[in-house]
């Protein structure tokens, strides 16, 4: 079986990864062939969603910045903390930087066997839609597949 997935962003490549790793074959149809990545985007990530993510996907533990507090002010109220969350022990968040997130999925996958990366000159409008309603379906088998075995 191969899969076909649209686009390589984290999304993508994490998706194209899971699946190489359960030896499926992925197609990964990409609209460019250098994406342009901003180094200074930051995605947050639970202590939860890391561990599964390097237990599961791939083991980015070398890129985590590990939290164990988190403060948010506000200008208005004279620099009153909003928030504060603070586990001296242990990790509450982790900030990973998007741009080397990216690279060392691509890097990993490039060198699968079961990994294929095509480019294409345009991804016309109706297949977008057709993947994303295709997505959709999807999403609504599993759910309905999970309640069913749940209750």
């Amino acid at each position: 079986m191969t899969v076909c997935i649209l686009g390589n962003g984290l999304s993508g490549l994490t998706l194209a990864k899971a699946l190489v790793n359960e030896n499926i074959y992925v197609d990964l149809l990409s609209p460019k062939k250098n994406l342009k990545l901003n180094k200074f985007r930051t995605i947050g990530i639970s202590k939860s969603n890391s561990e599964f993510f390097c237990n599961n996907i791939i083991n980015i533990e070398k890129f985590l910045w590990k939290l164990n507090k988190i403060e948010i002010f506000t200008d208005n109220l004279k620099k009153e903390k909003l928030i504060n969350f603070e586990n001296k022990n242990d990790q509450l968040f982790s900030i990973v930087k998007n741009y080397k997130l990216h690279e060392y999925l691509e890097k990993c996958l490039s060198k699968n066997n079961y990994f294929k990366k095509k480019y294409l000159i345009k991804i016309h409008f109706s297949l977008m839609i057709m993947s994303l309603l295709f997505a959709v379906i999807i999403f609504i088998l599993l759910l309905k597949n999970i309640l069913i075995k749940r209750y």
